[in-house]
């Protein structure tokens, strides 16, 4: 997982530069660039105005052996090959003060509606500190082809309380101690096309991620306390996995996953996609390769579709010659859809200033000709024109 302080020493470094290159070129020492800063450029996103992390003002370095323990316990239940027992019960949520379903719903990614029927409630505003609500089950067989597999979406919840006071970005206490939630949901095939292969590879995915988030946490509060950009709250430190099934046939399982993280004393959000594509016959990932016919310059038609696609998408510049440029390497985070071949690119390789990943789609007829004959998109029937 890339560290977010590796993002902003990347946002330091560049800014070091501009303040050289300005002084360089003999600029107006009376003039002043218009205030702006990154909240104004993400009107309402994640980000914040703040570039550094933050830290609990005389916190000195120590070691929390029960956080570290907790944070291991919660690591240890994503670690699981297949699905809960269902005797264990639906996840369930605790309402605090401060909560509404609408909020509530949001930390799921589930709908009000969705709390509203699990809960056999009438009216959204009846909230009582304390109560305890189901947690829905997320169900997502409607991205299934008529004969393609089933897919579930997985639950894997845990809060940690880290024992350690939280404070917000004035140094002030916020009440409580600091919590670390994770929402690790997965998609897994369900049914008689059920793949274990498949599902074990999703399933891990989603573990290695919940395990390397949960170890830079805490790693964050034993150096700099349980600091938050946010203080109206306690909980500002989260994982969340949330996947979309873009293809799901029977031969075909195409998986694109958009993983938000926000660590202890981290100035802003982090947001990631990550992609999966499966061959259902063999249980085996495919690679962006595997797409095409290797005797063609597939590389170059690819990337001139996708610099195409990319002039008009927000955020994108010159940089996207480079970085959506002729290497296969550019074009690894793919998924397949019956609309064409989406792709993704991180922030910065294709442009300046988005701090969300851009995705375009090339339509398969596109790139006739380039495409592997009895390859997996040879599998897919051509879109509507």
């Amino acid at each position: 997982m890339r560290s977010i302080l590796d993002w902003t020493s990347g946002i330091v470094s560049s800014a070091v530069l501009l303040m050289v290159l300005v002084v360089a070129c003999g600029g107006d020492e009376e003039a002043e660039a218009p205030p702006s800063t990154v909240g104004e450029l993400f009107e309402g996103s994640v980000a914040t105005t703040t570039v550094g992390g933050i830290r609990v003002e005389g916190w000195t370095r120590q070691e929390l052996p029960d956080l570290r323990a907790s944070a291991d316990r919660c690591a240890e239940s994503a670690d699981a090959d297949v699905p809960g027992d269902p005797e264990e019960g639906p996840r369930t949520v605790v309402v605090e003060s401060g909560d509404t379903l609408g909020k509530i719903a949001k930390r799921f990614d589930r709908t009000v509606d969705q709390f509203m029927r699990a809960n056999g409630m009438s009216d959204p505003n009846l909230l009582k500190v304390g109560q305890v609500l189901v947690v829905p089950a997320q169900r997502t067989e409607d991205v299934s082809e008529p004969d393609g597999p089933s897919v579930v979406v997985e639950p894997v919840f845990c809060e940690i309380d880290t024992g350690v006071a939280a404070f917000g970005p004035d140094g002030d206490q916020i009440g409580g101690p600091g919590i670390v939630e994770v929402f690790g949901d997965w998609p897994r095939l369900d049914g008689p096309r059920e793949a274990p292969r498949v599902n074990g590879r999703l399933r891990g995915l989603v573990s290695a991620s919940i395990r390397s988030f949960l170890d830079d946490a805490v790693a964050a509060v034993e150096r700099g306390g349980y600091a938050c950009r946010d203080a109206s709250h306690n909980r500002c430190a989260w994982l969340q996995h949330r996947p979309e099934v873009l293809l799901a046939t029977d031969d075909l399982l195409s998986v694109r996953d958009v993983v938000r993280y926000l660590l202890p004393g981290a100035s802003m959000v982090d947001v990631e996609v990550r992609t999966s594509t499966f061959d259902l016959a063999t249980g085996r990932p495919i690679g962006i390769d595997a797409l095409f016919d290797p005797d063609t310059d597939w590389p170059t038609a690819l990337s001139a579709a996708a610099v195409t696609r990319l002039a008009d998408q927000p955020w994108t510049d010159e940089r996207r010659v480079a970085g959506a440029g002729p290497d296969p390497a550019n074009f690894e985070r793919f998924n397949l859809a019956h609309g064409g071949l989406v792709l993704s690119f991180t922030p910065g390789t294709i442009g300046g200033a988005g701090s969300e990943d851009v995705s375009v789609t090339v339509p398969y007829r596109i790139l006739d000709g380039h495409w592997a004959a009895g390859g997996p998109v040879s599998w897919l029937a051509e879109p509507a024109p």
